[in-house]
């Protein structure tokens, strides 16, 4: 191992617990952030994909099963159909009105007919209908660029329902795919506040006073874990030029005879002046304790000095790194692509990728060639004698 390696504690016999503590949570962040760049990277590189790919063969699946609309609603009104063909028929198409209700990627006159079709089976109210359907032609008329945008909107919109298990109107706030943080957010908030309202619902006095002692005993524990955090922060604040100038004067170049060790130490001091500029409080402690090494009493007055503190900062970070990673993660519909691990990695991501896309190709191709079934009358007769017609989607 170089000299100029940030190296921590070598002799782990004689190290302090707060001094093992700090070694773990370093080893542990450098884990985690090598985690999420590669997480990060995975994610960028499959929304890119979703956006040239995914998103536009959802756009030709939903104008097919527009087109089956339109044919099964065409037959509806000029042909004869037994009425126990009829049910399944009327089924069919209530489904398919249903699905396609407020879809982005349909045209002013292609939501009038769901439109019409909705009402004639009563799936919305006529009043609500002529509002929506001024604000839905004002919309083409002045956000026609923004086309694109509202479709992938409604997609991802339709795609994170189905993970969260909920319809897609429950998530009644705006999606910006750009922001994806800020919506997650929300949909975490707006769960959380369910959960707790369903828990007290489900209680009786007894249980609901039990339930707001536990929960205000743990809101103490939370304000006191921010208040020490708070308080870590200011003394690292504080720290950070008292730790800077132990450094220099511990390691300064020109109080060094030897010419090779004098350049190591430039460029150790180089690496601390960087580190002071950044406030990167993580790596001045790294390099004050790498200059404390062979003095164990002085080691372990930096950790009683500073360590305890610096833990709480660094046990926040590895939380928070952690909750990005699973924020990624589980963003994803993992089982509904057949995916049944506890951890995954970024090459799964690429898998399910490629899965999702096999999935709606499959999906586009089969309702092609529904499509050209229904438009052939006579084999559309054969398909509504089967009780399973109105729900042949797969």
């Amino acid at each position: 191992m170089s000299n100029l390696d940030l190296s921590l504690y070598q002799t782990s016999e004689k190290l302090s617990a707060q001094q093992k503590k700090f070694n773990r949570l370093l080893e542990k962040i450098e884990q985690l952030e090598t985690m999420l760049e590669e997480w990060q990277q995975a994610q960028k590189k499959v929304q890119q994909n979703a956006n040239d790919e995914l998103f536009p063969l959802y756009c030709q699946w939903h104008q097919v099963l527009f087109n089956q609309l339109e044919t099964l609603w065409q037959y509806k009104n000029t042909h004869k159909i037994a009425r126990t063909y009829l049910e399944h028929l009327d089924e069919k198409i209530s489904i398919l009105a249903s699905q396609l209700l407020d879809n982005p990627n349909l045209s002013t006159e292609q939501h009038e007919l769901v439109v019409n079709v909705a009402q004639s089976y009563e799936l919305i109210e006529e009043s609500s209908h002529i509002e929506g359907e001024n604000v839905h032609n004002f919309d083409h008329l002045h956000q026609a660029d923004d086309a694109d945008g509202m479709m992938q909107n409604q997609v991802m919109k339709e795609i994170l329902a189905e993970q969260f298990g909920v319809p897609v109107d429950w998530l009644d706030f705006d999606l910006d795919i750009d922001n994806l943080d800020d919506f997650m957010q929300k949909v975490k908030d707006k769960l959380d506040r369910e959960e707790a309202d369903f828990i007290k619902n489900q209680l009786n006095d007894k249980e609901r006073d039990e339930y707001q002692k536990f929960a205000e005993k743990e809101k103490k524990k939370i304000l006191k874990k921010q208040a020490q955090l708070e308080e870590a922060k200011k003394m690292a604040e504080l720290s950070l030029k008292k730790i800077y100038l132990k450094i220099a004067a511990l390691i300064h170049p020109d109080r060094e005879q030897d010419e090779q060790k004098r350049i190591e130490k430039t460029e150790l001091l180089q690496k601390a002046n960087a580190a002071l500029e950044e406030k990167d409080l993580l790596a001045l402690l790294k390099l004050r304790i790498f200059t404390a090494q062979g003095d164990q009493e002085q080691a372990t007055k930096i950790a009683n000095e500073h360590l305890k503190s610096y833990n709480l900062l660094l046990e926040e970070k590895v939380e928070k790194l952690q909750f990005e990673i699973d924020d990624i993660v589980y963003s994803f519909d993992w089982i509904g692509s057949g995916f049944y691990k506890q951890r995954f990695k970024p090459v799964d991501l690429t898998k399910k990728y490629q899965r999702d896309l096999a999935e709606i190709r499959e999906k586009l191709l089969n309702d092609e060639k529904r499509l050209n079934d229904y438009k052939d009358f006579d084999s559309l007769k054969i398909l509504l004698k089967s009780k399973a017609f109105s729900w042949s989607f797969e």
